[in-house]
């Protein structure tokens, strides 16, 4: 599993400023070269930093690789704004990586691509997604309560109905995914689904 060093290792103190540097290096030297040919080397070189002082911090190049991306990935809000499309047009017109689309599509393919090859990388990227999953499970579920989804509706098909086809135009065809695209792609995916208006007070 993949864990920080531990803090009580010997050596200099770490120099807490250095920690956004070291991130930013890091995306911008995978943005660049993938996985593949990301080295801790280019980063503290990026970064102007010794490769020790990184590796004071993180334990691989794994473990930086990770926390550099998840830094730039913001934390997904929890709307309830009393409908199901309400909150899913909140939710998905909310989602801001930090740093331009065209970096942004260049790095998430190269997280993917380690998580299928690294077990320390895919059992770290699991959880990540687990996580990141749970605020629109969470929308998904008051839907069921307030009876505009059916009890035994498949939540996690209706997440991935409704997130992959944006993933699919954000990272695969360089499409837009704007508001009324988001718009487009609830109406479609609810109306397959055959959801109601609210039943219960908001």
């Amino acid at each position: 599993m993949l864990t920080r060093e531990d803090p009580k290792r010997r050596g200099r103190p770490r120099d807490e400023a250095c920690g956004p540097t070291i991130l930013e290096a890091t995306l911008d030297v995978v943005a660049e070269v993938g996985f593949a040919g990301f080295t801790v080397d280019a980063v503290a070189q990026r970064a102007g930093v010794g490769k020790a002082t990184i590796y004071r911090r993180w334990a691989s190049k794994e473990v930086l690789m990770l926390e550099a991306w998840q830094s730039c990935v913001a934390p997904l809000p929890d709307p309830d704004t009393g409908t199901l499309r309400g909150d899913l047009a909140v939710m998905f017109n909310a989602v801001n990586h930090g740093r331009p689309d065209d970096v942004m599509r260049r790095i998430f393919p190269q997280m993917i691509a380690a998580s299928k090859v690294n077990p320390d990388v895919a059992e770290a990227y699991r959880t990540f997604i687990e996580e990141r999953r749970r605020p629109l499970q969470g929308v998904l579920a008051r839907a069921v309560e307030r009876g505009e989804l059916a009890p035994k509706t498949d939540l996690s098909l209706i997440h991935d109905l409704l997130v992959a086809p944006l993933m699919y135009r954000w990272m695969v065809s360089d499409g837009d995914v704007g508001p009324d695209v988001v718009a487009s792609i609830i109406d479609v995916v609810l109306t397959g689904v055959g959801a109601r208006q609210p039943t219960a007070a908001s």
